[in-house]
C-alpha cells in the first residue's frame, strides 16, 4: 500500500511539473513568437523598402501642352517624360520655353522598371530630333537619372539640343552608360548656350563623355558650370565637357572627382579643336588618368585653339603626353609614336625633354597656351613624355605667362624639369608660399573675369578654394 501510494505522489509530483513547464514554455513561447513576429515584420518592411523604387514610375504626359503657347511650367517626372516624347515626335519647341517648377526625382525611370525596356531615362532630343526651346531650371534639382543603354548616341537630361539655351539647372546623381555622346546635362549641343547649370553622379561612354556637356559645337557657349562626376570613356573624356569644337567657348567652370579615358582626357576638356574653340577662366581638382595625351584642363589644344588664365590642382598621369594643363597641342594624330620606341628614348630617370627640343616643326598657327597655372601634386608619364605645363607641342603654339608649383613631382618621383621659364613647357616655378600669399596669383586671376579671390586661399568661381595639403 506504502508502494502503491508512493508511485501516485510520484506521478502526480511529475503531471505536476510537466504542467508547470508547459505553461512557463507556452508564455515564452507566445512572447517569443511575438517578438520574432514583430522582427520578422520590420525586416519585410526594410527589405521591401529596399526593393522598392524610391519613386514610382511615371508615364509620359503631355496634356500641359498647347501648341499656340509660348511657355510652359513643368513640375513632375512625368511632365518631364512627356517633354521627350513630345519633341521625338517633332515638336522642337522653337521659341519657346520650358519652366522647372520644382525639383523633380527621376528614379523611378530604373532598370527594373518596365519603362523603356529597363534601359531608363528617355532623353529630351536625339540624333535628329532635337530641342530647339528654352529651359529655364530656376536653380531647380532633378536627381536621380538613370540610362543604361550601350547602344544608344546622345545621353543625357537632354540627348542633343541645337539653337537652344539650358540654364540653371542641377542634375545630380546621374548613373549613364551609353555608347558615345554623353553628359548631365546633354550628349551634344550645337550653337547653344548652357549656363550656370551643374552635373554629379557616374558616367559612362565610349567617345565625347563630358560631366556637363558630351560636346559643344557652332559657337557653343558653355559658362559658370560646374561638375562632380566621375567620367570614363575612350576618346575625348572632359569634367565638364568631352569636345570643344567650331569656334565654340568654354569659360568660368570648374570641374572635380575623376575624369579616365584613352585618349584626348582633361579636366575641364577633352579636346579644345578648331580656330576660335577657347576654355578660359576654369579650374580643376578632378584626378585625370590617361592612355595618351592627358592635362590638367584639356587632354588635346588643336591648331587655332586656346587655353588661358585656367589652373589644375589634381593629379595628372598617363602612358605619355601628359600635363598638367596640357596634354598635347597640335594637329590631330601628329605626335604619335608607339610606346615601345618612346620608351626606348626615354631616360631611365624621367625628366622633361630639354628646352631646345620642345617645339616641333610646323606651321606657324594662332593657338595660344597662356596665363595657366600648374599646381598639380604630380605629373607623370610612365613610357613616354611628361611637362608641368604642356605635355607635348606638335604646334609652333604661342606659351605666354605660364607658371607650375616649383614641388610637382615627376615620374621618377623627384622635380627635375628642364623647361622651366614663362614660354617654357614646364612654366616658370612658383612656390608654395608665392602662391598662399597672393590670391590672384600674379594677377591672372581677377574680379573682372569673374573670379573671388583672397590671399591665403586659391581664386574660386563661386567661393574661393582652400589649398590643398600639397601646397600648405
Amino acid at each position: 500500500m506504502k508502494r502503491a501510494i508512493s508511485r501516485t505522489s510520484i506521478l502526480l509530483m511529475i503531471a505536476v511539473m510537466i504542467f508547470a513547464g508547459l505553461h512557463g514554455c507556452k508564455k515564452t513561447t507566445a512572447s517569443g513568437s511575438q517578438q520574432e513576429g514583430s522582427a520578422g515584420r520590420a525586416a519585410g518592411t526594410e527589405r521591401q523598402k529596399a526593393s522598392a523604387p524610391a519613386v514610382p514610375t511615371q508615364e509620359p504626359v503631355k496634356d500641359w501642352y498647347n501648341k499656340d503657347d509660348k511657355e510652359f511650367t513643368l513640375t513632375t517626372a512625368g511632365q518631364l517624360a512627356g517633354l521627350a516624347k513630345l519633341v521625338k515626335s517633332g515638336e522642337r519647341f522653337k521659341g519657346k520655353t520650358i519652366i522647372l517648377g520644382a525639383d523633380i526625382d527621376l528614379g523611378g525611370y530604373h532598370a527594373k522598371s518596365k519603362f523603356n525596356e529597363g534601359k531608363g531615362w528617355v532623353p529630351i532630343g536625339g540624333k535628329r530630333a532635337m530641342f530647339k526651346g528654352t529651359f529655364e531650371g530656376n536653380g531647380r534639382t532633378i536627381r536621380g537619372l538613370y540610362i543604361n543603354d550601350p547602344m544608344l548616341f546622345y545621353a543625357g537630361l537632354f540627348g542633343r539640343i541645337d539653337s537652344a539655351t539650358v540654364k540653371s539647372v542641377n542634375v545630380v546623381d546621374v548613373n549613364i552608360t551609353a555608347h558615345s555622346r554623353a553628359g548631365a546635362i546633354a550628349g551634344g549641343a550645337g550653337n547653344s548656350t548652357v549656363l550656370n547649370s551643374r552635373g554629379s553622379g557616374q558616367i559612362n561612354a565610349g567617345a565625347y563623355v563630358g560631366g556637363v556637356l558630351g560636346y559643344a559645337r557652332r559657337r557653343s557657349n558653355i559658362s559658370e558650370c560646374s561638375s562632380n562626376a566621375n567620367v570614363n570613356g575612350n576618346n575625348y573624356i572632359g569634367g565638364i565637357v568631352g569636345e570643344v569644337d567650331g569656334a565654340s567657348r568654354v569659360t568660368k567652370c570648374h570641374s572635380a572627382n575623376n575624369v579616365t579615358g584613352e585618349l584626348a582626357v582633361g579636366g575641364i576638356a577633352g579636346g579644345v579643336k578648331d580656330r576660335g574653340s577657347i576654355v578660359s577662366n576654369c579650374y580643376s581638382s578632378a584626378k585625370v588618368t590617361t592612355g595618351s595625351k592627358g592635362g590638367g584642363i584639356a587632354g588635346h589644344v588643336h591648331q587655332g585653339a586656346s587655353v588661358r588664365n585656367c589652373y589644375s590642382i589634381g593629379e595628372v598621369s598617363g602612358r605619355t603626353f601628359v600635363g598638367g594643363i596640357v596634354g598635347q597641342a597640335g594637329l590631330e594624330g601628329q605626335g604619335e609614336q608607339p610606346a615601345a620606341k618612346t620608351k626606348a628614348k626615354q631616360p631611365a630617370k624621367q625628366t622633361a625633354r630639354p628646352a631646345a627640343r620642345q617645339t616641333a616643326q610646323a606651321a606657324p598657327v594662332l593657338d595660344t597656351l597662356s596665363n595657366n597655372v600648374a599646381l598639380n601634386p604630380s605629373v607623370k608619364a610612365t613610357v613616354g613624355v611628361a611637362s608641368r605645363v604642356q605635355g607635348h607641342n606638335n604646334s609652333r603654339l604661342t606659351m605666354i605667362r605660364n607658371i607650375a608649383f616649383a614641388g610637382i613631382t615627376n615620374y621618377a618621383g623627384n622635380t627635375e624639369w628642364a623647361a622651366k621659364t614663362e614660354r617654357g613647357r614646364d612654366g616658370l616655378d612658383i612656390t608654395k608660399e608665392q602662391i598662399i600669399a597672393d590670391g590672384t596669383i600674379g594677377g591672372r586671376f581677377k574680379t573682372e573675369n569673374g573670379w573671388i579671390v583672397q590671399d591665403g586661399r586659391l581664386p574660386g568661381l563661386t567661393e574661393t578654394v582652400p589649398v590643398p595639403s600639397h601646397l600648405r
